[in-house]
């Protein structure tokens, strides 16, 4: 990662690279800031569907086929996600087949077709893939779980958007969000691999140089909850019961966002921690059982999920609720420094996949307007204290900010009630 150099095009965006001369791959990935948060209401779910229409064509390449192939044709593959706030196209590739491959990403970002006809085909498509949530009631359970934490607001919602919200999407919607949020300077082109620095600047100038510079629509900052409601039960007839324990949690440049980490990977990351140890292997409540934090720029969260048997719903969120008190109290030495290795492991191991060093370069210049280097990371994993982890536990988990969400066949909130003070 000392091989990571950044170039700005006179029209605003930013080209990182890092060289990876060991690798015979590289990925190519273009970072937008578009995302679920700078959508309003009437239009959940734009940002999403933007991202499925890049793919159906564009100038050099006016069909879905020839795109693929483009990539698929010299054994690459490529994708896309959107999130919160970014959405990033991505292709992983031999070596040799870089600047092609920054040819077809620029042409999908740049000159979409937008084929009206495509358009119409396209919301039936994520009219099913909304439809298929309702068939994973862990997926569920983390919806309902961001609707509580954060009601009423972008944060909350289903990054997909609603039936109802893509169903009244207009064209026009569409194509004046491609217009307001991919323009340069809300853009990133990160490319890591067996490349050099010069050849994808000059890549970039000569596919993205001449796009024209505009002011993006900002994103709308996160909204305390206000004595929302802090239990909400989804009745399906399900087999096992989905619960998910949310906490707010700290932005993704916060002080504390280490500890954070290190705190989820001592509660609930992996076989090894306290509530996998505890709830599955010796009360045998849930087969599966974690914790993750996330972080955005205003605001984060920390999530646990269960799936158990819903007879055991209630005893199974007392468990984990126990583990959270029991963590504010008392980390022995051993273990914080198990939990530290295994972070700093999972950010070294990273670093050994140009698609994963991609995402390292283009979501933190994104989001944070600069890139964090390895040793920056791995120095403030390593300061994090036994202090610092009770205090984040405390604070944070503290049980009156908790919010619980649960989707199983229960009738009422009755076997959850009186667990959140």
């Amino acid at each position: 990662m000392e091989s990571v150099r950044k170039s700005v095009l006179a029209n605003g965006l930013r080209v990182l690279t890092c060289a990876m001369p060991h690798t015979r791959s590289a990925t190519v990935s273009i970072y937008v800031g578009a995302g679920s948060r700078y959508e309003r209401d009437e239009e959940a779910g734009l940002s999403h569907f933007l991202e499925h229409m890049l793919f159906k064509g564009a100038s050099r390449r006016p069909t879905a086929k020839e795109i693929s192939e483009a990539i698929e044709g010299v054994g690459g593959m490529s994708n896309a996600a959107t999130d919160r706030e970014l959405t990033v196209y991505y292709a992983k590739v031999p070596a040799d087949a870089t600047l092609q491959t920054i040819d077809v990403l620029a042409d999908m970002v740049s000159a979409p077709v937008m084929d009206p006809r495509e358009l119409e085909k396209e919301r039936h498509v994520i009219l099913e893939e909304l439809a298929s949530i309702e068939d994973n009631p862990a997926e569920l359970a983390g919806i309902l779980c961001d609707e509580t934490l954060w009601p009423g607001q972008p944060l909350g919602r289903n990054i997909g958007g609603t039936p109802e919200s893509v169903t009244r999407l207009p064209a026009s919607a569409v194509e004046r969000y491609l217009r307001s949020q991919y323009v340069p300077s809300n853009m990133v082109l990160a490319v890591a691999g067996n490349i050099d620095h010069e050849a994808v600047v000059e890549a970039a100038e000569r596919w993205l140089g001449a796009m024209r510079d505009a002011e993006p629509r900002p994103w709308f900052p996160a909204v305390a909850r206000d004595g929302a409601p802090r239990l909400a039960i989804r009745e399906k007839a399900t087999e096992q019961a989905h619960v998910c324990l949310a906490y707010p949690g700290v932005a993704l440049g916060h002080p504390d966002r280490y500890a954070v980490d290190i705190a989820s990977a001592l509660l609930g990351e992996g076989m090894s921690s306290r509530l996998f140890l505890e709830l599955r292997e010796e009360r045998a409540l849930v087969y599966d059982v974690h914790s993750y934090p996330s972080g955005f720029r205003d605001a984060g969260s920390f999530t646990i999920y269960a799936g158990c048997d819903p007879e055991n719903a209630r005893v199974t969120v007392e468990a984990a609720l126990e583990q959270i008190a029991a963590l504010a109290q008392d980390v022995p030495e051993w273990e914080l420094a198990k939990a530290k290795e295994m972070v700093r492991g999972r950010v070294l191991l990273r670093l050994e996949d140009t698609r994963m060093v991609a995402g390292w370069l283009g979501a933190q210049e994104l989001l944070l307007g600069r890139v964090l280097t390895v040793d920056e990371v791995l120095g403030r994993i390593e300061a994090v204290t036994l202090d610092d982890v009770r205090r984040v536990v405390r604070e944070l988990l503290a049980p009156e900010r908790g919010v619980l969400a649960a989707v199983g066949p229960f009738e009422d909130d009755a076997p959850f009630a009186g667990l959140l003070p």
